[in-house]
């Protein structure tokens, strides 16, 4: 892609060739056209300061900040399950690896190592659920239309 015989050293190249900076290795000798090229990759989703999900339903529903707030606190629960059930995920794998090298392994003794995840599935679920009721009860009446407009046309994900 770029050659060592550049003209510029190579992180000013780059940085020249997708257009975040000048021709000049200085910074600052155009400050304002290099900010606003540099950030505008970076944070072209809009000025919520929040995550992508979070910042998608704002768009869509027209939440305001308040809204934000709540459904935010709710979006973080709901991540922390879903954490919670990867790591169990995890550790069931890990026993069920141990459990392979045994020659005498039997269903009962696979059942038990997988038991954590069908039960960190099933407390996902709950909090799935609990989630999108909670995340209703924050919305008036043309904002659930939307959201449900937003989970059928899978523009969202819970």
């Amino acid at each position: 892609m770029f050659h060592h015989c550049s003209r510029w050293p190579r992180r000013y190249a780059y940085a020249h060739a997708y257009g975040f900076g000048s021709r000049s290795p200085s910074r600052h000798s155009d400050s304002a056209g290099y900010a606003s090229r540099r950030h505008r990759g970076r944070h072209s989703g809009g000025g919520f300061g929040v995550r992508r999900p979070l910042r998608y339903l704002a768009y869509h529903l027209d939440l305001d900040d308040g809204q934000m707030r709540r459904i935010a606190a709710i979006m973080d629960r709901l991540k922390t399950e879903r954490e919670q059930a990867s790591l169990d995920e995890t550790r069931t794998v890990t026993k069920v690896a141990s459990l392979v090298t045994n020659p005498d392994v039997s269903v009962d003794m696979l059942k038990d190592a997988l038991a954590p995840r069908v039960s960190s599935a099933e407390q996902l679920q709950l909090a799935t659920a609990r989630a999108i009721q909670d995340i209703i009860v924050e919305l008036d009446a043309e904002q659930r239309e939307d959201f449900a407009y937003l989970l059928n046309a899978k523009g969202f994900v819970i």
